[in-house]
């Protein structure tokens, strides 16, 4: 089957409705528990994609009664819909691309006081950990006995958080270490000169820590244990789709 005009947004929803049928305010309330942090877009495009999977076969739809005088649409995966998600699965993926503000921020502060870079350091912090905390609660709700909303999906559901809980911990260790790297400039302009051996002692132990692109560990003693945090910098969105 040719994907034509489908996007990522499109998929995901084909996978929300390949467990259930949702209406479209429930696969809303789905996109808002998480799925937004990783793919944006999908809360721009939530209302939209399902009417874009009627319109090529890929869902059904029905109305049904909640109450005197309102109605709610129930979208259905059809068979199509799943051989369209089954063949999605099996392509490459986009490489991930990160959507960060705070950072672009970081990157222009010499236009800016010590003051404003160190308020957003601090702010990044902020908002890194309220939402790892968001994640944290999901992590809780599939470790409850019933498995959450999609039990079939706890053990893929348990890769993805384990990630994203790793994502926002490296953020937060990031910009603590920076408040503290920060700590003692005068302003945003002077440590270019005074502190370029510092930087460059900075990117020669970054260097160091990069593993070259399909690289492999050496050893079972190179390979992340159980407990482990993941440390990603990165996640899925801001970049163009299909």
């Amino acid at each position: 089957m040719v994907q034509g005009d489908l996007n990522t947004t499109s998929f995901l929803v084909l996978g929300l409705l390949a467990s259930r049928d949702w209406s479209a305010y429930e696969i809303a309330e789905q996109v808002g528990r998480g799925v937004a942090e990783v793919w944006p877009r999908a809360d721009r495009q939530r209302y939209n994609a399902p009417k874009r999977l009627l319109e090529r076969g890929l869902v059904t739809a029905r109305t049904e009664n909640t109450g005197e005088r309102r109605r709610r649409t129930v979208y259905s995966i059809t068979e199509s819909g799943r051989d369209a998600l089954t063949e999605w699965l099996s392509t490459q993926s986009r490489p991930p691309a990160l959507e960060f503000e705070g950072l672009i921020r970081v990157m222009f502060a010499e236009q800016g006081s010590i003051e404003d870079l160190r308020a957003n350091l601090r702010n990044l912090r902020e908002q890194a950990s309220r939402t790892q905390q968001l994640f944290v609660s999901h992590a809780g709700r599939l470790h409850a006995p019933d498995g959450g909303t999609f039990p079939e999906r706890l053990h893929l559901m348990t890769l993805a958080n384990k990630f994203m809980i790793g994502h926002f911990d490296n953020m937060i260790e990031w910009a603590d270490w920076a408040l503290d790297e920060t700590d003692c400039w005068p302003d945003t302009e002077s440590p270019a000169t005074t502190h370029a051996a510092r930087s460059r002692e900075i990117l020669a132990a970054t260097m160091t820590l990069a593993r070259p692109a399909g690289s492999e560990p050496e050893s079972l003693e190179g390979l992340r244990t159980p407990d482990e945090p993941i440390r990603a910098a990165s996640s899925p969105s801001g970049s163009q789709e299909d």
